[in-house]
């Protein structure tokens, strides 16, 4: 479809509706202006990809600052996982040590009766409490 201006005095503007190769609506592109082979774009859609390209740099950088928590995250609950190691580490050799204190003493005290009454049930009872040190390697 050509379209001239109703004044023949001026000079005519023709012009021919060709549809966009990408949403395929029609628009108006001056006669001779498109060469064979060329891909048609019309405004609407030239504004579209403007507008993607602004959203996706938005959306590359809510991305960029989520990842960004992400490890911060991850790097305190490395954090938080090496002092609960140490905590328990820490707790495990204080129950060692209490179970230490808690067997010397017995021995200690089974000795002290041994000494003082010379009863066998003592020294049969001081032996298990040994054997289960040393079972225990305490």
């Amino acid at each position: 479809m050509t379209m001239e201006p109703p004044n023949k005095g001026e000079k005519k503007l023709i012009v021919e509706l060709k549809p966009c190769s990408r949403c395929g609506n029609p628009f108006m592109v001056k006669l001779g202006e498109v060469k064979p082979g060329q891909e048609l774009v019309c405004d609407n859609c030239i504004k579209l990809e403007q507008k993607k390209k602004e959203l996706s740099i938005g959306v590359i950088d809510d991305v960029m600052e989520t990842q960004k928590k992400i490890e911060e995250s991850i790097k305190e609950m490395k954090n938080n996982l090496l002092i609960s190691k140490a905590q328990f580490n820490k707790q495990a050799f204080l129950e060692k040590i209490r179970k230490r204190s808690q067997m010397l003493t017995k021995s200690i005290e089974l000795l002290q009766k041994i000494e003082s009454s010379n009863d066998e049930k003592y020294l049969e009872e001081y032996k298990k409490l040994f054997e289960k040190m040393k079972r225990e390697n305490i």
